[in-house]
């Protein structure tokens, strides 16, 4: 079996059902297994193999709901690297964008929002071949209890946990997930959407707590992580921005890092329960823009901490500063 598989297993055929795939075209045919990218289907007595992404949101689904329960054996830890982000957060790729917020978020990068402009269409299109993500479960989860949840959003196409992190994601018993090819160069709505869409998958596969989910990143991806926790504030404890101020929503110096949003939006529902953590030091190039931005989360009486970490650069945070913010947020 594929290692990485937690819900999909070999079945014996069942009865022959009509499958659906992405072009509108139906068969009938039985199933018989899948792994992590194909689904094996009877038809006419033999078998095909097919791939998984080619079906309907609602065959997948289907087929994760007739896997056994995963034994300790079949479940994968330690690093994965180049999984399929093959779930959405929702049916539609427009729904990552319906809420209130979120749509309001949309129309100002539309509107040319951090140099973003013109229809967004374009920038959410999904290609289920080619959008992957890294996973990181630490070697203890054995499927019998919940882990937390921590995404990771890098500035550059190629992420990389650090080594020192695993062993406190170990210690934390905390999954991580980042995907790639949603650096600093990429729309950041695209970056917000394939990023949930990694957490659904993650979701999919392993048993996450809901209430230990945490997402953080490092420079244009701790941008990109306080704007995500903002977007989504149902999903997350707390966002950590490791070596990147963020500008809230408001006149003065603060332009602003949270497109569609309000300052009255982070005092309503949600994100009034979200806590905030920036982490960074003297030797970082946004230092003192850190300080500044800080004083307007603490004056706007946001659940906001800042760990000043004498001597770091414009780094990702060391394991000890994480967990000291983990901590803090109760995680």
């Amino acid at each position: 079996m594929n290692p990485l598989i937690l819900l999909l297993a070999t079945l014996l055929p069942l009865a022959a059902r009509p499958w659906l795939n992405t072009d509108g075209k139906t068969i009938e045919a039985d199933f018989v297994s899948a792994d992590a990218t194909t689904v094996t289907l009877l038809l006419g007595g033999k078998q095909i193999n097919y791939p998984l992404n080619k079906l309907s949101e609602a065959d997948r689904d289907w087929i994760a709901a007739q896997a056994p329960a995963a034994t300790a054996a079949e479940i994968a830890t330690g690093l994965r690297k180049n999984v399929p982000i093959s779930a959405s957060l929702f049916p539609e790729t427009m729904d990552h964008f319906k809420d209130r917020t979120r749509r309001a978020s949309l129309k100002d990068f539309e509107d040319g929002a951090f140099t973003h402009s013109g229809p967004s269409e374009p920038w959410l299109v999904r290609d289920f071949e080619k959008d992957l993500c890294d996973i990181y479960v630490p070697k203890s989860y054995d499927g019998s209890q919940p882990y937390g949840l921590l995404l990771y959003i890098s500035a550059s196409d190629d992420p990389k946990f650090l080594d020192d992190w695993f062993a406190l994601f170990d210690e934390k018993k905390l999954i991580a997930v980042t995907a790639r090819l949603v650096g600093n160069k990429t729309r950041m709505p695209r970056r917000v959407l394939l990023s949930v869409d990694a957490l659904a998958t993650v979701e999919k596969l392993y048993k996450v707590d809901p209430e230990r989910r945490v997402v953080t990143g490092i420079s244009g991806g701790g941008h990109m992580s306080m704007l995500t926790g903002a977007l989504y504030p149902e999903l997350f404890k707390g966002a950590i921005s490791y070596a990147a101020q963020s500008y809230l929503p408001g006149g003065g110096s603060y332009f602003g890092h949270f497109p569609g949003l309000a300052l009255s939006d982070f005092k309503s529902k949600d994100r009034r329960k979200m806590k905030w953590v920036v982490i960074s030091g003297d030797k970082d190039n946004n230092y003192k823009a850190i300080l500044e931005t800080s004083k307007g989360w603490d004056a706007a009486r946001l659940d906001y901490r800042f760990i000043d970490v004498p001597g770091m650069g414009h780094t990702p945070a060391a394991a000890p500063d994480i967990k000291t913010a983990l901590d803090w947020m109760g995680l």
